[in-house]
């Protein structure tokens, strides 16, 4: 089991590092101070231990800045168990020589002991005894981080849950509004009218099958991109019955990148606003190009349209707008820093949306996918709808 990279304790559910850690030394100083007040005067249990004390709540901030940057690594906890019994053994040894060395003179000077010869080991008596302290101090710390990061894990899972689920909502909501159903019924009207039954049926069958899509895909927060793109594909055959040959529609994807994982129904709300700017204000309609290459570790998805460009981003609370704040959301909620929505003109006129996400395979996790895997293709050979 690995600590998720990256992961934080939430603030709320935790009490500060310093705290703990003041709190806990403290209380080791007292115990050691009262630990043998018969034996020795009160007065040189508080002075040497308060120094004991002091010295260790120095040297274990060393070991922090040991295990911090392996826990946000994502290092194992079996290694860091390993690291922990080295290194506080080492913390240990250092912590007795500074300890031996202050307490010699203060024990002199306050009469404890008779003065005795010190051999060159002295100064690490007590190392192994004084190495448990550390390692207790050690496990505790990277037990704390462990469960807060676990805490922080989960409750980012939920949150993406969450989003995972409004996001299907809003994509019903974007596409079954009042100006979509409008339209859908309208050509419908007109096909029949026009004595089209065919075209007609044609039409409300593709209606059906992405409600029908809509309403029953199971909930999750990825999907193959070979099923995301399949859900474009029958919003886009719907439009295309409004539109007709004013709409334009190709798909360039990598041959790799079918199976990789993305957020579900990601691309709905970015197509519905490459439709309503580029295509449906112009006479002459548009083209849009859904586009997917892997770079390294990273995924990027682009629509990419040739209408106006993205000096009419929607503004305001339109559904535009409303889509595209909701994506990067969900983006950062899956993803963290490392998932972003980027919009850019494209020189010549047009819009490019990228969505840029760690690249991560749905082979072997047939949860994943709800539509087989299409047959892979050349990379330059472009799929077209």
């Amino acid at each position: 089991m690995t600590i998720a990279p990256g992961s934080r304790a939430a603030p709320s559910t935790l009490p500060s590092f310093w705290l703990l850690h003041a709190a806990g030394w403290l209380a080791y100083g007292l115990a050691m101070t009262v630990s043998r007040v018969g034996m020795f005067p009160l007065r040189y249990m508080a002075v040497s231990k308060g120094m004991l004390m002091v010295m260790g709540f120095l040297i274990s901030l060393g070991l922090r800045y040991v295990y911090r940057p392996l826990i946000r690594r994502g290092t194992p906890l079996l290694v860091l168990l390993v690291v922990a019994v080295v290194a506080s053994y080492v913390a240990s040894v250092v912590w007795t020589a500074a300890d031996n060395v202050f307490d010699y003179p203060v024990t002199l000077t306050l009469g404890v002991r008779e003065p005795a010869p010190r051999g060159p080991i002295r100064p690490f008596y007590g190392a192994v005894y004084n190495a448990f302290t550390m390692l207790a101090w050690s496990v505790l710390y990277i037990g704390i981080r462990y469960y807060a990061a676990l805490q922080a894990e989960r409750e980012r899972s939920l949150k993406a849950e969450a989003a995972a689920h409004q996001a299907q909502l809003e994509a019903l909501r974007y596409q079954i509004n009042p100006h979509f159903l409008f339209n859908a019924l309208n050509a419908v009207s007109t096909l029949v009218t026009e004595r089209r039954n065919d075209e007609a049926s044609r039409m409300l069958a593709r209606v059906s099958d992405f409600l029908r899509l809509t309403l029953t895909a199971p909930v999750r927060d990825e999907v193959a991109l070979a099923d995301e793109v399949d859900y474009v594909r029958q919003y886009l055959e719907i439009e295309r019955v409004r539109f007709g040959e004013r709409l334009r529609t190709e798909f360039d994807l990598a041959p790799d990148t079918w199976e990789a994982a993305v957020p579900a129904f990601v691309l709905q709300p970015l197509i519905e606003n490459a439709v309503r700017h580029a295509i449906a204000p112009r006479e002459s309609g548009g083209a849009i190009t859904l586009e997917a290459h892997r770079s390294g570790e990273m995924l990027h998805v682009s629509i990419v349209d040739d209408g106006p460009g993205v000096r009419d981003e929607p503004q305001g609370n339109g559904t535009g707008r409303i889509g595209l704040t909701n994506t990067r959301d969900r983006l950062r909620q899956l993803y963290g820093d490392r998932g972003r929505l980027q919009l850019v003109s494209v020189p010549g006129g047009g819009t490019r949306a990228t969505i840029e996400i760690p690249f991560r395979r749905t082979v072997g996790d047939p949860a994943l996918h709800s539509v087989p895997l299409p047959a892979q293709r050349s990379a330059d050979e472009p799929v077209a709808i």
